[in-house]
């Protein structure tokens, strides 16, 4: 009689078996493997209990697929499916949990991935270079900021989404790529910090870029006259090798700018009077330069827009210039250890006690010139803990160095004289 048991051949079982392990895998393999690349990248060591890589199983769980479980709890999103219908990494985020090890080039392989952040951890060695096809095209946030990548950065010129760039606070040298400015969509470039050679590219083209920043590094040439975007509206070169002057044409061909920093570098010359006639630009930091001189704007700053303005540290001289005090909207004004020499503008002293309708000035550091004669009228009468007593006006006012400033409540005179060493 014959059986009623299905018989079943040994390559026909082992396919019955082996099927729906392939079926219900709701990750696309691919995306496994790359995740699978990206933990073997980082030193086990590194790696504490309760981290997000910890969790990262791929032995007990798919990760797309182990909502409220043990595995995968964090460190990935799977928020796109593609047309076969499995579910696609679309986001990395690992913990500051200082992960050690590298970065596997496995992330470039990731063809749905929309950020990319494994920022404030200890990662180190070189960054991979993107595939010849580039950087994953919906790639809108890289951000790799505050770990210990070295060498050169590589050509990301290949990213149509790449909207936010952050390499900062790495040991990366050699020069910025010329190439980041085939990136149409960038809008944030964040350099700081690094050991970044050689002078600015030409930023120009792209026309979404609005903050810069390429502080404390070791770049050299003159102020990017030309290089960049009229979009821009923050710019820090701060601690940097720039020399040269600083052309009011290049500050004027920028309309949108509000913040420019651009201290502790070796500019010379004239601050440019488009400075304080520019339509836009709140905040200007040019200290720790070595300035010679203030140009006077055409509308006597009445127009100006500024708040915040530092020029202290450099080689200015001649009277402190009246026209600063007109400024409506200044705030802050920090003039200290430079050349000037003469009294203090009444102009100031009217700011000081928010006289006449004006915005008074919160901070006015006039510290290490040659100031001499009487103090104005109106700061005569300050008192003691008012918006600037007598002890802060020795302290803003005061000489520099060897010098020691006294303020006479009697006659209102400032003067001053060396201490004895």
């Amino acid at each position: 009689m014959p059986s009623s048991h299905l018989s079943l051949s040994p390559p026909l079982l082992l396919l019955f078996l082996v099927t729906p392990l392939t079926v219900t895998s709701k990750t696309f393999p691919g995306d496994t493997e790359a995740l699978n690349a990206v933990k073997q990248g980082v030193d086990p060591g590194s790696i504490p209990p309760g981290s997000c890589l910890s969790t990262w199983d791929f032995a007990a769980a798919d990760p797309c697929d182990a909502a409220y479980g043990p595995c995968f709890t964090c460190g990935l999103r799977c928020d796109a499916r593609d047309a076969a219908g499995f579910l696609r990494v679309t986001e990395l985020a690992l913990d500051p949990a200082g992960y050690s090890g590298s970065l596997s080039p496995s992330v470039w392989s990731l063809p749905f991935l929309e950020s990319l952040d494994f920022a404030d951890n200890r990662l180190a060695g070189a960054l991979p270079p993107p595939p010849t096809a580039g950087l994953p095209p919906r790639l809108r946030r890289l951000s790799l900021s505050h770990n210990a990548f070295s060498g050169e950065i590589p050509g990301f010129s290949d990213a149509p989404a790449l909207e936010e760039l952050f390499l900062d606070n790495n040991l990366l040298s050699g020069p910025i790529p010329p190439g980041l400015a085939t990136l149409p969509a960038l809008r944030r470039l964040e350099l700081q910090m690094n050991n970044l050679t050689g002078g600015i590219p030409d930023l120009g083209p792209l026309q979404n870029l609005t903050f810069l920043d390429a502080s404390d590094n070791a770049l050299s040439g003159e102020f990017p006259s030309g290089k960049l975007p009229a979009s821009v509206v923050e710019i820090s070169l701060r601690s940097n090798r720039l020399e040269g002057e600083i052309l009011g044409a290049a500050v004027a061909a920028l309309p949108a700018l509000q913040v420019m920093d651009l201290s502790h570098n070796g500019l010379w010359g004239a601050v440019p009077g488009a400075a304080f006639e520019h339509p836009s630009l709140e905040q200007l930091t040019l200290s720790y330069n070595q300035l010679e001189s203030i140009t006077r704007p055409g509308d006597g700053g009445l127009g100006s827009q500024l708040i915040a303005l530092d020029l202290g540290h450099n080689r200015l001289g001649g009277f402190l210039p009246a026209f600063l005090g007109l400024m409506p909207r200044l705030s802050a004004l920090s003039l200290e250890e430079n050349r000037f020499t003469g009294m203090i503008p009444v102009q100031y002293a009217v700011r000081v006690v928010g006289a006449g309708g004006a915005v008074p000035f919160a901070r006015l550091i006039l510290s290490g010139n040659y100031l001499l004669g009487p103090v104005p009228s109106p700061m005569v009468g300050l008192k003691e803990g008012s918006a600037m007593g007598l002890d802060a006006m020795a302290l803003a006012f005061g000489f520099g160095c060897e010098w020691m400033m006294t303020v006479v409540d009697g006659d209102g005179m400032v003067g001053g004289g060396c201490t004895a060493e």
